[in-house]
């Protein structure tokens, strides 16, 4: 247990927007103490040999509970005005924070568009606002600076620095491959507006001389913009802030979806030009950022150069370039305009970078944007292809119908209405089409409203995916390219009428019910009674009336195969046989067998659907 730290002979009130490391800059310089012993006084990190070597940068986002209780009882802050100083404030708006996650020993999971520890700034901003406070240790170092999608100090209409205009290199960039909250915190005399990179002469022994350039005095970037360009950047900007301050518990998906495009247009560049052309300025900054990260990362073994070529751009006008031209495809209110643009930076990514293309659409997007994202084969979502797991998961269309109201085979009466007429166009003549089109049609109605791929659907429906896979490939196979969409708007067209029935019949109920069913035996009595030569069909005639209730096929029946999707079980083969042959027969006994399951089926079904959701039928040995 450690001991809380005593509280300092004078403190600092934070201002507004105020980072952590600026804070203890600041802190520093009116106490006149280097910012690492500040830090050790602080609770923020223990001495390691004699002094405090590092501020880790995951305290940028949160100092966890010990920690921010240490640091407010020494600095005089409430919880409320330590917490306002750090990034996590903005997981609730900005998902990418949210997504980066925490670990046991505090450092924050890997996720480049979540925070930068090198800050850009301001130099106006941390000239103050002249009073004296502000005067003598500097303005607040913003952690919105942090943040890869701030670019721009809208108070200053400026775009923001992130080079010293002395070493030029990033303020704060991490040093010896290890990332800090603020670099040499040694460093006693510097004010917190200079520049903390080691001086471009520093010798390789120590003592190693600091830059210390005055980062106040930095000239503007992109000065070639017009007043009407920037002033559209700064509108941007705005933009973004409001969904930064929408409030917690917005659940928006803005800042998910402007980064996956974000990050589609750096690996495809320059396709998304073409969709959303931008001011020749900021078009220029973004091409030169993007083929420098391109020839500074060709060498590099996979896996060692995502957080570059994915990544947000270090300069704040390739970011607003960037940001700018992504907000402006996903603006695009129609839908085909929105899926044209966005299929092709689709397809050059799974070309070009399948592994990160799958990366992006496994994650959560809004629907349009995921909709406009999804390859199709054959009107189903494809996955990224061999080796990836990406599919999207959205459905492909608004459903008021639900995944459990979706049979394993089309009802014959859908069938015959809606595509009778599709398979009458088939090239191949065989007693199989029926079964093929009635199941890819099931399958298309659950992609409908679950997403996933055909393979997801053959699961959701209890159909074993080999059946589902090549029964889909000899259906399309026997099918014109001509008709294959006469198929696609038949299955809208049942989707459009399943959305307009009050009610629905929920076939995963009934699937569970029946999971481990058979005729019991003083049920079979009844039903056999007077029929010797059909007394020895109580099991086909037990599959029969699952498929008939569930609307499903036979093959699959749990008394077929284990859990209907496993493999088949002993007697399974002869069971399948003579449940077609039983399913074949005009007259005899088992005829009339047949007559007399047909009211039990629906007395069955009406049982089923009465039943609490999650309760099975009692088990019934074979």
């Amino acid at each position: 247990m450690t001991t809380a730290p005593a509280p300092l002979a004078r403190s600092l009130a934070p201002l507004s927007q105020e980072s952590l490391a600026g804070y203890v800059l600041r802190l520093a310089h009116r106490l006149r103490r280097p910012p690492g012993r500040i830090g050790v006084l602080t609770g923020l990190a223990p001495y390691r040999l004699g002094r405090m070597a590092r501020l880790p940068a995951h305290l940028l986002v949160d100092l966890g509970p010990e920690r921010a209780a240490a640091f407010a009882a020494a600095t005089r802050l409430s919880p409320p005005e330590v917490a306002a100083l750090g990034l996590r404030q903005y997981a609730a708006t900005y998902p990418p924070m949210a997504q980066a996650g925490t670990r046991t020993d505090g450092r924050v999971g890997f996720n480049v568009w979540a925070f930068t520890t090198a800050s850009r700034f301001c130099p106006d901003c941390l000239a103050g606002d002249g009073s004296p406070i502000e005067h003598e240790h500097g303005g607040a170092w913003s952690h919105r600076w942090h943040l890869p999608v701030v670019f721009a100090c809208t108070r200053h209409r400026r775009l923001l620095e992130h080079l010293c205009p002395n070493c030029r290199r990033p303020a704060n960039l991490s040093y010896d491959g290890r990332a800090s909250a603020i670099l040499h915190l040694q460093g006693a005399s510097l004010h917190p507006a200079q520049c903390r990179n080691l001086a471009l002469d520093a010798p390789s022994r120590k003592p190693r001389p600091l830059c210390g350039a005055d980062l106040i005095t930095s000239d503007p970037v992109m000065r070639s913009l017009t007043p009407a360009q920037l002033t559209t950047v700064l509108r941007l900007q705005e933009r973004l802030d409001q969904h930064l301050c929408a409030g917690a518990g917005t659940g928006s998906l803005f800042f998910p979806d402007l980064v996956a495009v974000s990050q589609l247009i750096k690996i495809t560049w320059p396709i998304a030009a073409d969709h959303a052309p931008l001011p020749t300025a900021l078009a220029d900054t973004l091409d030169t950022h993007i083929q420098d990260v391109r020839r500074r990362t060709a060498d590099l073994p996979r896996g060692h150069n995502g957080r570059e070529v994915i990544g947000p751009p270090a300069p704040a006008a390739a970011t607003a370039a960037l940001l700018a031209m992504s907000e402006h495809l996903l603006a695009e209110p129609d839908a085909a305009t929105l899926r044209e643009a966005m299929q092709a930076l689709a397809r050059t990514a799974f070309d070009t970078d399948r592994l990160r293309y799958a990366g992006i659409i496994r994650r959560q997007l809004s629907t349009p944007l995921a909709l406009a994202l999804s390859r199709q084969q054959f009107g189903f979502h494809a996955t990224a292809g061999a080796g990836t797991s990406g599919v999207l998961r959205v459905a492909s269309r608004p459903c008021l119908f639900a995944p459990r109201h979706v049979p394993q085979l089309l009802p014959t009466d859908w069938y015959e209405r809606h595509l009778a007429d599709f398979t009458a166009h088939l090239t191949v003549t065989s007693r199989s089409n029926t079964r093929l089109v009635r199941r890819a049609a099931a399958l298309k109605l659950a992609e409908m409203t679950l997403g996933g791929t055909r393979d997801d659907g053959a699961r959701l429906l209890a159909i074993p995916p080999g059946h589902a896979v090549s029964g889909f490939k000899q259906l399309r196979a026997r099918t014109p390219d001509a008709h294959w969409g006469q198929f696609l708007a038949a299955v809208e067209a049942i989707a459009a009428e399943l959305d307009g029935q009050d009610q629905r019949i929920d076939y995963a109920r009934r699937r569970a019910a029946l999971s481990a069913w058979a005729i019991p035996e003083e049920h079979w009595a009844a039903l056999a009674a007077g029929l010797p030569t059909a007394r020895a069909m109580r099991l086909p005639a037990s599959v029969l009336l699952w498929a008939r209730v569930t609307e499903g096929e036979y093959l699959f029946s749990p008394l077929v195969r284990a859990d209907g999707t496993g493999p088949q079980l002993e007697g399974g083969g002869d069971l399948v046989r003579e449940a077609a042959g039983l399913l074949g027969v005009r007259r005899g006994d088992k005829a009339r067998l047949l007559e007399r399951l047909a009211p039990y089926a629906e007395e069955l079904a009406a049982r089923c659907d009465a039943r609490p959701a999650a309760e099975p039928a009692p088990r019934q040995e074979r």
